[in-house]
């Protein structure tokens, strides 16, 4: 599969004078995109790294550089994001400097229906896309409409979501799926509003169920479909330096009982603290920290792991 290669070196502060090496000019829809370079390392600092099109982001991602300030990240060209043909741009930044690289992207006309050979097939539906959240957001108690004019207003909001949500839009993860009765429920309403009023007013109950006699309110509101947690992304790129001695068993330990304190990684305990002293971690550990980092293994596995160093006063409660 072809691969646009990337190579980056470090200029100004960051980077000095870029080469960016493509093993091609132009690119289709199903190649792969594979992106390194080196940057001057600095301590606790992201390497982010943006695709975008004309008119939108159609991949982000974020990772720590290695010591020796050596990063790599890949991206595979397919989705709904990869609509246009035309010039994309890699933009890679670090330590407030960027650096960045067009290419060619082409997507295959589609021909017209009566061209295509019409064979009957079973129709299989699609399974729905996964509502994603992590621990807090979206707040149930927050409309929509608040969190779409956040998104529209404030450039930190914006880019703090599409680097946790690089494959979802904004309506995707806060919006309420489209029902058959035309404005409801309406986006400038929170879903907490509409279950208060499902358990506080007999008229609006009676209702709903007139409506939606096969759907409980909490599934109208989506807060009770199919979700999944998520750990960003960067949180590997954590595991990885750890396990390449890159950070210490102390310091590794006291940031990850900080990231769980904040909900960021969630486990069964409410409250963590840490141990005055280093703790001795299991070896086996520090192999599921390298497969995590490297996409081995999923993030139950890792976080099995963390369990295991919770129940071992590793990280203490």
């Amino acid at each position: 599969m072809p691969l646009l290669m990337i190579a980056m070196m470090s200029f100004s502060a960051a980077f000095a004078d870029p080469v960016i090496l493509l093993d091609k000019s132009t690119y289709k829809y199903g190649d792969t995109i594979k992106i390194s370079g080196n940057v001057e390392y600095q301590q606790e600092m992201f390497v982010i790294i943006q695709i975008r099109s004309t008119t939108d982001i159609v991949a982000i991602d974020q990772m720590f550089p290695s010591r020796s300030g050596k990063f790599s990240a890949t991206f595979d060209i397919e989705g709904p994001k990869w609509q246009e043909s035309g010039t994309y741009t890699v933009l890679a930044s670090y330590a407030g400097e960027k650096v960045e690289k067009s290419f060619q992207f082409s997507k295959p006309v589609e021909k017209p229906l009566e061209e295509k050979k019409t064979e009957p097939r079973l129709q299989v539906p699609e399974e729905p896309k996964p509502k994603i959240v992590i621990r807090g957001f979206p707040d149930p108690a927050k409309s929509p409409q608040h969190y779409y004019d956040r998104y529209a207003n404030e450039p930190e909001f914006k880019h703090w979501f599409d680097s946790i949500f690089a494959e979802y839009t904004i309506h995707e993860v806060v919006g309420y799926k489209p029902t058959h009765v035309p404005g409801f429920p309406d986006p400038s309403y929170s879903p907490q509003y509409y279950i208060d009023r499902y358990n506080d007013e007999d008229l609006f109950k009676a209702w709903f169920d007139r409506q939606f006699s096969e759907k409980t309110i909490h599934d109208v509101v989506g807060m009770t479909e199919q979700t999944r947690m998520i750990i960003p992304r960067w949180v590997k790129q954590y595991a990885q330096m750890w396990s390449d001695d890159e950070i210490g068993d102390k310091r590794f330990i006291d940031g990850i009982a900080d990231l769980i304190r904040q909900n960021i990684i969630v486990v069964n305990y409410n409250t963590v603290l840490q141990n005055d002293q280093e703790e001795a971690i299991p070896s086996w550990f520090k192999n599921t920290a390298r497969w995590y980092g490297q996409n081995l293994i999923t993030d139950d596995d890792f976080l099995s792991g963390l369990q295991y160093l919770i129940e071992k006063k590793i990280i203490v409660i």
